[in-house]
């Protein structure tokens, strides 16, 4: 099977593509770090470099004949000054409907689109960004239902909850908490009272390629809430840290306000009955995050 993907260079498109690879997909990367796609992937991958050219990309898609597309690629931010402002409308606006109007003359049978659980301000399933960049997400759902419907593909829509484990170049607060254990100071956190839903990287790329292998059983349309379906606030992650180190985190609680739209419950209503998964408990994906950064 052939498969399109925006993001590969991302956090999460960094653990997926090898694991595509691994499972014998053909990939073609749209990227705009096609030095870091090399240092990655180097000729496992075929790569489109993105530029103002559309035709440029409408050919290269076209000529790859995608049958599924990911698209990760997204610029993730809180802030919602005017040139935020641009670098959103940029990013997952206009480059999604780009990638969206390049795919009319293929015979693409599923996109994966990728939103984000601060599209639920108040972790009650109704849309209700939290941030601007939530809003850009919600905003993309109607453009993909449209291309959808008058194309005749496929769409599914994936919304991680709180992703940790792996390597990445930016921090997560699980980072955070951790690295406070080796701090002579204490790190400032908000007062940690958020309930949060921490899904380990490995469930999340293998949720990924389950929807690839099922494309065939999949409806037309889908929303998928990716979590454990349980919820712990940050303290009592830290204290999960705590008792599988013997360790003692070095946190101030409440060296930080809380921001103005924090979303204080975000939790995965879990509906998914379509294939099995069973995402790993925070006590076992907290000692495997440990075994992969001790």
């Amino acid at each position: 099977m052939k498969i399109l993907i925006t993001g590969s260079t991302g956090f999460v498109g960094k653990h997926l593509v090898p694991k595509l690879l691994q499972n014998g997909y053909k990939l073609l990367e749209i990227t705009i770090e096609p030095e870091i796609s090399e240092k990655l992937y180097g000729n496992k991958t075929l790569k489109c470099v993105v530029s103002e050219d559309q035709d440029k990309l409408k050919n290269s898609i076209e000529s790859f004949k995608p049958e599924v597309v990911i698209h990760l690629a997204s610029y993730l931010t809180s802030n919602d000054d005017y040139l935020t402002l641009q670098k959103l409308l940029n990013t997952n606006i206009s480059f999604y409907c780009r990638i969206l109007d390049a795919l009319k003359n293929t015979d693409i049978k599923l996109f994966v689109n990728t939103g984000t659980f601060a599209e639920y301000y108040k972790g009650d399933n109704i849309f209700d960004p939290a941030y601007l960049y939530a809003a850009t997400k919600t905003a993309t759902r109607s453009f993909l239902d449209y291309y959808s419907k008058v194309y005749q593909f496929k769409q599914a829509t994936v919304v991680p909850y709180t992703i940790y484990g792996g390597k990445d170049t930016q921090k997560k607060i699980i980072d955070i908490m951790y690295d406070s254990l080796s701090s002579s100071t204490p790190i400032d956190l908000s007062p940690g009272e958020q309930v949060l839903d921490f899904i380990h990287i490995d469930d999340v790329t293998d949720f990924y390629l389950a929807l690839v292998d099922n494309v065939e059983n999949l409806p037309a349309k889908s929303n998928f809430q990716l979590g454990t379906g349980k919820g712990h606030t940050l303290k009592q992650v830290a204290a999960i840290i705590e008792e599988a180190t013997q360790r003692k985190t070095n946190i101030n609680w409440g060296g930080k306000p809380y921001r103005p739209s924090d979303v204080m419950y975000a939790v995965a209503e879990l509906k998914n009955s379509l294939f099995v998964f069973n995402p790993i408990d925070i006590h076992l994906g907290v000692n495997k995050y440990l075994q992969n950064n001790g």
